[in-house]
Formats: C-alpha cells, structure tokens, sequence
C-alpha cells in the first residue's frame, strides 16, 4: 500500500512539473496536441480522451521506474541478517513480516526459558545434594540455536540472490 501511494505522489508531482505536456491548449487541434506529446492518435480525439492517453502515458513510465528500482540494498540486508538474524530485524527490513515475528518471538521464549530453567536450577537441590538439571534452560537454548541456524540460512540465501524482498528486487 505504501509504495502505491508513493507511485502516486510520483506520478502527481510529475503531472505537475510537465503540465505543460499534458494540458492542451486551446490553439492546438486533437492531433497537433497528441505530436507534440508523443501520443499516437488514429481518429480525431476529445481533449478529455487525449489528456487520459497522455496521463496514462505518463503513469506507465512512472510505474515502469518503480518497479526496475528496488529500494532494499542487499548489503544492509546481510548485515542484519548476520548480527540481528535472531531477531528477525532483516525479514522486517525485507517485508517478511511472518517470519520476522515468528524469529523474534522464538528468541523471546528461548531467551524466557533459559533465564527460568537457570533460575529453578539454582534454587533446588537433588536428595544427593546436586543442583536440578536445568531442562528449561536446555529447551530454550535449542530454540535460540534454531532461531540462530535460520537466521544464518537467510543470511547465506541473502548473498546468493535466492531471497529477495517481497516488494521487488535489491538496489545494488
């Protein structure tokens, strides 16, 4: 939604600085206007059908250069995927935003399970007078360890080109 609305502030301020272009004068006849904008008219044309031909136009040259032109780097995206991976911060950044919240919800509870399995296995003791075994603490560090594996699968996917943003393509 959001780079719809870009495309239109686009296509409007461009609408605005070339109006000269897509307004016809009164002096000028159908044909006349559609040669000195570049617009193909067979049949005698109403101002009101050429203005939407040029203004279609306008929009598809627009909408073309934004969808050639990404506006996701591939490097930033690497390096968020390599030092905040687990956090889920590079699917965020490429629009991902299920696995971002899954990722960043599964450190959550690994990081919450380490600290209270840690927690238990301080605070009670065996019959023999040895500390619990802390299975919490276990558990949540094999979920961080998954978070950590996926993450580094995405960071890998990120440099060979096979995960791309949602929206398009990288810049560079």
């Amino acid at each position: 939604m959001r780079k719809f609305t870009l495309l239109f502030l686009v296509m409007f301020v461009t609408l605005i600085t070339n109006s000269a272009f897509v307004s016809v004068p009164e002096t000028l006849t159908a044909p006349e206007a559609a040669a000195a904008t570049n617009v193909v008219v067979t049949k005698k044309a109403s101002k009101g059908k050429l203005f939407m031909k040029i203004l279609k136009n306008k929009f598809e040259k627009v909408a073309q250069k934004a969808k050639r032109a990404g506006d996701k780097s591939k490097i930033v995206a690497a390096l968020l995927a390599f030092f905040l991976g687990g956090f889920g911060v590079h699917d965020f950044y490429l629009g991902n935003k299920r696995n971002g919240i899954i990722k960043l919800l599964g450190t959550i509870l690994g990081i919450v399970l380490m600290v209270a399995g840690i927690a238990a296995a301080a605070t009670t003791t065996t019959a023999t007078g040895l500390a619990a075994l802390p299975v919490l603490a276990i558990i949540g560090y094999i979920i961080i360890l998954g978070v950590s594996i996926w993450a580094f699968v995405d960071f890998i996917r990120i440099l060979t080109g096979s995960y791309q943003p949602v929206d398009g393509s990288y810049t560079d």
